[in-house]
């Protein structure tokens, strides 16, 4: 069966009007043109020509469309106005089907062809429109021009970018990368740098291009793993396809992990530029500091590593030490002769004050009310109350436990705080911590569940209440209930502040 045609008023309508390059052609606007352009034709089919890039390579300049493809362009040659005659009837046939399938391309390359140039008449002034050998008149293409051909000469005769142009572009070449960006940023510029350097010469290498992302990576002191991976690699696999591949896992596997890129190891976009004139010289000083690092980073591994077993060593000695003298004491107690105390007078304590506190009505807010009404299931984090979803985090739209009917609060009229049932040790005592963002975009606590829970969690609503659950307890009066001796939870008390950036899972 032969391949459907692409008639033109179709291909026309898929290319549409072109950006005008009026009043003048010029390195700008051309390459807008011609940008526009190729994003356009990428979606015409050309399923015998380029599946993937479509009618791309017959707009696109020889050297950038073979950065995307080893196979280049070919126009489909003519079959012909006829098929050749053979002897048979099957011969006819097979002869007459494969003629019309190649009818069937050369037609469609032929009206997508005849579209592009009647854009192109539209967009180029007809004063820069001459026929070959700038003679007289104004030259009108037809489908038998090549629109890669009108493209290249037009960037050949207007197209020469200013002094600034190319300044501008050595300078987004040589910037640095910020990791809070997504690497595939830094890629998308270092390639669009690289192509402008192809059409307005000196053109960069694919050394300097690999260099250029190395360096950028480097400055952010966040990779030095993958950076040394790399460093293991074949130089026959060193190409710029396998370093995007190689530090694309290494930044998603840092997201992964809960690291972060740069905020969380304190990176400022602010380093001090550092010349580099692309030479033989500069890249293989790169490569020499990257193993210089290298080894320095072994040593500082080696000399943590003494240390540590030194610092076990010496606790081995103490805990020797602490172990003998606990056992001389044990041998002096058991020879000592026993002591007799004496007695003491038992005195009867005052009865306790006994008080009977006013219950205060309890109405379940709007909150735990819109919560009740969800349906409940299954969900990420289900098994167990452990993984995401559970333990304050998570809570989507998806099913969920209902949470226990809450109890009335039990804080007295008046700001009183009853005795705890079972009170807290004194004098706890946690080191620092290094964390100190809420993950939940409120300032929301519950008593039993601490201070980093969802818009709707607090000690009323709690679906997870632990013995001694004070419904009263809120952000504000925590301490006095600590300060009473209730058990009051400090799961990530020690989060001040909100986070910057909130996703809609951390309301």
């Amino acid at each position: 069966m032969a391949p459907s045609v692409i008639m033109y008023d179709e291909a026309k309508e898929i290319i549409g009007i072109l950006p005008s390059v009026a009043p003048r052609p010029n390195a700008t606007n051309l390459r807008v043109l011609s940008e526009h352009l190729e994003r356009k034709v990428q979606t015409i089919p050309a399923p015998q020509q380029s599946p993937e890039y479509g009618y791309l390579g017959m707009v696109q300049p020889t050297a950038i469309y073979a950065l995307r493809t080893n196979v280049p362009w070919q126009d489909w040659a003519d079959p012909g106005a006829h098929p050749e005659p053979a002897g048979t009837t099957a011969e006819q046939n097979n002869i007459r089907a494969l003629y019309d399938a190649n009818k069937a391309v050369y037609d469609s390359q032929q009206n997508v062809r005849r579209a592009i140039n009647d854009a192109l008449n539209e967009a180029i002034p007809n004063a820069f429109r001459k026929p070959a050998g700038n003679q007289m008149g104004t030259k009108v293409y037809t489908v038998r021009d090549s629109p890669r051909e009108i493209l290249d000469g037009l960037r050949a005769k207007y197209g020469i970018c200013s002094p600034n142009e190319k300044t501008a572009n050595n300078q987004r070449f040589d910037e640095q990368w910020n990791p809070n960006d997504p690497i595939e940023m830094l890629f998308d510029r270092l390639e669009e740098c690289y192509i402008f350097s192809i059409l307005n010469k000196p053109q960069f290498t694919i050394e300097q291009l690999i260099d250029k992302a190395i360096i950028a990576i480097q400055r952010t002191a966040l990779y030095e793993r993958a950076l040394l991976e790399w460093q293991d690699f074949a130089e026959k696999n060193k190409t710029w396809e396998q370093l995007k591949l190689h530090f694309e896992e290494a930044y998603e596997s840092c997201l992964a992990s809960g690291q972060g890129t740069a905020a969380t190891h304190g990176y400022v976009n602010n380093a001090e530029a550092v010349d580099d004139d692309d030479s033989l010289n500069t890249i293989q000083e790169s490569l020499n500091s990257i193993h210089l690092a290298n080894n320095a980073n072994y040593q500082s591994l080696q000399d943590n590593l003494q240390a540590a077993r030194a610092e076990t060593a010496t606790l081995r000695a103490e805990l020797q030490a602490a172990q003998q003298s606990f056992a001389n004491l044990a041998q002096a107690t058991a020879r000592a002769p026993p002591v007799t105390a004496p007695p003491v007078a038992y005195v009867q304590p005052p009865p306790a004050p006994t008080y009977a506190p006013t219950p205060a009505q309890y109405a379940p807010t709007q909150q735990y009310q819109q919560y009740t009404q969800q349906p409940y299931g299954r969900g990420r984090g289900r098994r167990n109350n452990r993984g995401r979803g559970c333990n304050n985090r998570g809570y989507s739209q998806g099913y969920q436990q209902p949470p226990a009917a809450p109890v009335p609060p039990t804080t007295q009229a008046g700001g009183y705080i009853p005795p705890p049932a079972n009170p807290a040790p004194a004098n706890v005592n946690k080191p620092a911590f290094s964390n100190t963002t809420k993950h939940f975009n409120n300032w929301n606590m519950c008593y039993s569940c601490g201070w980093d829970v969802p818009h709707w969690h607090n000690s009323q609503t709690c679906p997870y209440q632990v013995d001694g659950h004070q419904t009263g307890c809120t952000r504000e009066n925590a301490q006095a209930y600590m300060n009473a001796g209730h058990r009051v939870s400090r799961k990530a008390m020690h989060k001040t502040s909100l986070p910057q950036n909130p996703g809609p899972n951390q309301a």
